[in-house]
């Protein structure tokens, strides 16, 4: 009787084990040939370790019943890792810029249809029942587009795959050839003001002037993050043109002012201080900027996210060529990685990583790769993670001097 409790036991765990994605435990071009000869598709999930949402994806949907039973039943599933082995590879083939990203693929390896960012089960379930049929897919539908069609009913088809594949670029284009046929009005609906949010209109047109003259309208139809960013989005990006455009620091904070008027950014974080350091760079103001920067990370002394504030400013020098080209801005902040790195205690391994990247961009290779060595051997005592394309790059580099 305990043997057939025992054999019981194993069938429910096996069954509960079965209920999710079976993922296929080869290689890419291996599973592609499972696919070929089973003529299904194959579906892939592109991840990394740092993401989020892959984990929260793999730990709560891919494990469901229902996504179970539909991928199982109609693709060949495959998870790979984008930064390690063949990942790295099919990466740089299929320009993979966010994670997760959900791609379908046909036998001879051409992607069909992509979904981008975590999805809920009846949101995967939904793209992926675009990725069968053939009149749904997003390669279809871009083939179609380009080819000049332009029916309401198959943009707004188009609009809604190019949403799930998070290209915001063409969603807004589409979007707005939607709306032209009609007017924004009619887009006023709870089941489309999608197409409205799509769009993205620009501060300062029309249909953002109408937008904002009916807030409390927009509000009762969407979601409220996503009505704070209707606003946020054209108001932001008309204050960081205007911060890299205007010539005082008063004209700035009164634009500000005025497009606080408009719809309150507070709930954004503080807009006012990014601006200023958008005015300071593109007015030469460099000392300014880079005074400010130290101050704000000193302010965070004693806390968790302060050593990373200072990585965070030692990446924002180099990526900038204005900051990157003043060797009074960078032979300083070497200084203050040179004493992050001497203190054990909360400092050796980012302040070594940032005198890596900062010896690399000096070409002093010596110094660099020191730097980068110190880092990894600590990195690795305190178990983080030293195996990702970033460092595997930085270790690169560093080597090619």
């Amino acid at each position: 009787m305990k043997k057939i409790f025992t054999l019981l036991a194993i069938g429910v765990l096996n069954l509960s084990f079965c209920q999710g994605v079976s993922f296929e435990k080869t290689s890419f071009k291996e599973a592609l040939q499972k696919a070929k000869k089973e003529n299904k598709i194959l579906f892939m999930d592109c991840y990394t370790t740092w993401c989020g949402p892959c984990k929260w994806m793999t730990k709560e949907i891919f494990p469901l019943k229902e996504v179970g039973d539909f991928f199982n039943e109609n693709f060949i599933n495959i998870k790979i890792d984008m930064e390690k082995g063949e990942g790295i590879a099919l990466n740089s083939k299929y320009e993979i810029t966010a994670y997760p990203s959900l791609l379908f693929i046909d036998s001879e390896g051409k992607e069909i249809h992509k979904l981008v960012g975590g999805k809920y089960a009846p949101d995967l379930i939904e793209g992926a029942k675009a990725a069968i049929n053939p009149n749904t897919r997003i390669d279809r539908l871009k083939e179609e587009y380009n080819n000049g069609n332009k029916n309401y009913d198959f943009l707004v088809i188009y609009l809604k795959a190019l949403k799930a594949e998070n290209n915001t670029k063409n969603m807004a284009i589409v979007a707005k050839e939607i709306i032209e046929q009609s007017s924004i009005e009619k887009f006023m609906t709870k089941d489309l003001f999608f197409i409205i949010d799509a769009a993205n209109f620009s501060y300062g047109t029309e249909e953002f002037n109408y937008l904002l003259n009916n807030k409390e309208k927009v509000k009762t139809l969407t979601k409220e993050y996503d009505y704070g960013m209707v606003y946020f989005r054209p108001i932001s990006a008309h204050l960081k043109k205007y911060a890299k455009e205007c010539k005082s620091i008063e004209a700035l904070h009164l634009e500000i002012e005025n497009s606080n008027v408009l719809f309150d950014m507070s709930k954004f974080g503080n807009i006012k201080k990014s601006l200023n350091y958008e005015f300071y760079i593109a007015n030469n103001q460099l000392q300014t900027w880079y005074d400010n920067k130290l101050k704000d990370a000193e302010a965070l002394k004693g806390e968790k996210q302060y050593i990373y504030m200072y990585n965070g400013i030692c990446d924002e020098i180099l990526r900038t060529p204005k900051l990157a080209t003043s060797n009074e801005i960078v032979d300083d902040f070497i200084t203050i990685a040179q004493n992050l790195a001497a203190n054990r205690e909360y400092g050796i391994i980012m302040g070594n990583l940032m005198l890596a990247k900062l010896y690399l961009y000096k070409k002093d290779k010596k110094k660099a790769q020191t730097g980068f060595d110190i880092f990894f051997e600590e990195n690795k005592k305190a178990g983080g993670n030293n195996d990702y394309l970033l460092l595997r790059n930085l270790r690169k580099a560093i080597e090619n001097l």
